[in-house]
């Protein structure tokens, strides 16, 4: 008997009154709303950054709470990263043709909960020694410190899972409320965490509300989805839970690797940062605020959107349309943000705490994450078409080969431990070695791949434009703001001429409009 088989065995009868029935929503609905939310999330994420660098700039305090993040987080990879959507989100709507999703999501909430109680159990228990091993180049003060964070952090690792599954039930039914929120109320929290540091001085100011914030999380989620009867409690029986359990960790198999490398990936960064000098391992999230734009507006949203709504005779036409608009957009912000990357940090956050080896060590991040910022926006979108076809095992080939390519190049840093400026441009470039295997091996592995290598040879022509005039802008204007608004003007130049290359449509509508406007009538 099949584990699907057993799940609907032990599932219990359903209830009388009839589940809401499923709503699709359309592909671009659907992006836009989460595109929407990703905006409001990364507005609130800016002020948090901004808050955060300049109340505790690249100091001792920062590093702490950086590195206590990382340390309770990573442990859940397996559960809420990107291999759980890809394996929840199409389990909840085959179900939803036999009407036994609500049951189904209410199994799988409680077995992926319980699965991190089971890890928040040992982080406890093992804090201080798993804080050494990722974190090794800290000083014992500041290992201290970050043990003292995770000690009050860890308590928010069941609800953080239980709220990313509750996300993956609503986007099988076509809504993004809960993943809209998510983002956005923990940036929030964050920032209040700030504001009580700011007047108090006591570090748990900021770690109680980063926990209380995915509490809240995810009782809102567990009302809204009784409220609408999209969850139904007669699935958190054992048999359930157990089948539930059984049935993700069998779908779970050809993603295994996934988490653990990616895993390995975050420990040899984080413990590459830790070995340079204090302030690092902040700076390095300080570029990666700015780097990961792309990645939230853009190729998360499209990527889930892109999953709920696939269908097979339309794939082909459906991929190369967003693979033509993510590269009009992202290979001139890419070159623009590598140009400026010191101007931009200094922008956005030299202020307050915020000082000159924090500028310097957060710029030679973002330099280095920029080269490759418009592969690995279009690289996950392609692992999102691959999880849609089912092909998860070549997909997650692909996935960790890419980031053991990253995991390699971290090792070498790690090992040279090369000083300041260096050093995280090395740790900026791993990264961008891993978004460009990523891209490759997606594009390799799908059947149109000629023509989308030829869509971005062809959208290489703005970006090295921009290139050529950011840094000719960067030789010849002295002043901060000038410089930026005149690399931007180029930026936004070179999008719209990207526009004209890549978008037929557009390109046919704007010669029409030309036509016009000159008096030479449409043309026939």
């Amino acid at each position: 008997m099949s584990a699907t088989q057993r799940l609907r065995d032990a599932a219990p009868a359903a209830p009388d009154s009839p589940p809401a029935p499923a709503r699709a929503a359309a592909p671009r609905k659907m992006a836009a709303l989460l595109m929407m939310g990703a905006l409001a999330s990364k507005i609130l994420g800016f002020g948090r950054e901004i808050a955060m660098a300049q109340v505790l700039g690249a100091s001792l305090l920062a590093d702490g709470y950086r590195g206590a993040v990382t340390v309770i987080l990573l442990p859940l990879c397996f559960l809420q990263n990107e291999s759980a959507p890809a394996i929840l989100i199409p389990m909840l709507q085959r179900a939803q043709a036999d009407g036994s999703a609500p049951r189904l999501l209410a199994s799988l909430c409680c077995a992926l909960t319980l699965a991190a109680v089971a890890a928040m159990l040992c982080v406890q228990a093992l804090g201080a020694w798993w804080i050494d091993l990722m974190l090794g180049g800290f000083t014992p003060e500041g290992k201290a410190l970050t043990l003292s964070y995770v000690a009050i952090m860890s308590w928010a690792m069941p609800a953080s899972v239980l709220a990313n599954t509750l996300a993956a039930g609503e986007i099988a039914l076509g809504e993004t409320r809960l993943s809209n929120l998510r983002a956005g109320l923990l940036n929030l929290s964050m920032i209040i965490g700030l504001t009580l540091y700011s007047f108090t001085g006591w570090f748990g100011a900021l770690a109680w509300p980063f926990t209380l914030s995915f509490y809240a999380l995810g009782l809102f989620g567990l009302w809204s989805r009784y409220r609408t009867r999209t969850l139904d409690p007669s699935g958190a029986r054992p048999a359930a839970i157990i089948a539930a359990g059984r049935t993700f960790l069998w779908r779970l198999r050809p993603l295994l690797a996934l988490p653990f490398a990616e895993q390995g990936q975050v420990w040899i960064e984080r413990l590459a940062a830790s070995q340079n000098v204090t302030g690092a391992v902040a700076s390095l999230d300080y570029a990666r605020t700015l780097s990961d734009t792309a990645t939230l507006l853009i190729s998360q949203p499209v990527g889930l959107a892109y999953m709920s709504s696939y269908r097979k005779d339309e794939g082909h036409h459906q991929i190369e349309g967003i693979v033509r608009l993510i590269l009009v957009i992202t290979i001139p912000a890419s070159a623009f943000a590598y140009v400026f990357a010191s101007d931009i940090v200094r922008l956005a956050f030299f202020r307050g705490a915020f000082s000159e080896t924090g500028l310097l060590l957060a710029s030679s991040a973002l330099q280095g994450v920029s080269i490759g910022l418009w592969a690995s926006t279009l690289g996950w979108i392609l692992v999102r078409r691959l999880n849609s076809e089912g092909r998860n095992a070549r997909a997650t080939l692909i996935v960790v080969s890419a980031y053991l390519v990253n995991i390699f190049l971290n090792a070498i840093g790690a090992w040279l431990a090369p000083p300041l400026a260096y050093g995280m441009l090395l740790i900026g470039l791993g990264e961008s070695a891993r978004s460009l295997t990523l891209l490759v091996g997606t594009t390799w592995a799908l059947p149109n791949r000629q023509r989308i290598l030829a869509l971005i040879g062809m959208a290489a022509a703005p970006g090295v434009v921009m290139l050529a005039a950011g840094w000719s802008i960067a030789a010849s204007t002295s002043a901060l703001a000038p410089r930026l608004v005149a690399g931007a003007v180029v930026c936004a130049c070179c999008t719209a001429a990207g526009a004209l290359i890549l978008l037929p449509e557009l390109r046919r509508a704007s010669v029409s409009k030309l036509r016009i406007w000159f008096g030479l009538g449409e043309r026939p």
